[in-house]
């Protein structure tokens, strides 16, 4: 009895990047609106900050997530969305905590706050100009790759015969004696 093995079919995914992507929205909205509900009101300025930061972790995530997909744009977007809601709850949380009387907050504090998540700013967009930099050189070489492999390949044969010695307009002229030599003394 001979038995042939079926050939491995690729599966096919069922769920798209919008569903995923709504699935992952929809637990973060679900998650920073319980970590704001599970602080007493006196602490929403802690939970704010809380929600800054881990949304600013879920754009990291949303960023390495991108390497895992063939067509990253939802996973980007992500990112983009994040980051920005991060550094906006962030500064505005810091900001406004002195006019909002948040205990245990002075001019000084918030100011000093402001500063450091300004620092964090400027790091995560000097890397996101080198990341960007680095997509563009690398779209670059592809379209140069892309050049090179449309044009067809050289035969290792014209190559030889086109560089063998016997092929007088390859080799270079004969060098021709000075008319008058040099004299010794």
């Amino acid at each position: 009895m001979s038995s042939t093995r079926p050939t491995v079919q690729p599966v096919r995914g069922t769920t798209s990047s919008a569903l995923l992507t709504g699935l992952f929205l929809g637990l973060a909205v679900l998650l920073f609106a319980l970590i704001y509900l599970i602080f007493p009101a006196n602490q929403h300025y802690g939970a704010l900050l809380t929600i800054g930061v881990l949304s600013i972790v879920f754009a990291l995530a949303s960023y390495l997530a991108e390497s895992l997909s063939r067509e990253p744009s939802a996973q980007r977007s992500l990112a983009w969305g994040f980051f920005g809601m991060g550094f906006t709850v962030l500064y505005l949380s810091v900001g406004l905590a002195v006019f909002y009387s948040v205990s245990g907050v002075s001019v000084l504090g918030a100011f000093i706050g402001i500063i450091v998540i300004t620092v964090f700013l400027v790091i995560a967009v000097v890397g996101i100009i080198w990341r960007i930099r680095a997509v563009r050189a690398t779209q670059n070489q592809m379209v140069s790759r892309a050049s090179w492999q449309r044009e067809p390949a050289p035969s290792a044969f014209s190559y030889g015969a086109a560089n063998s010695p016997s092929v007088p307009t390859v080799a270079p002229p004969p060098s021709t004696p000075p008319a008058n030599p040099p004299r010794s003394p």
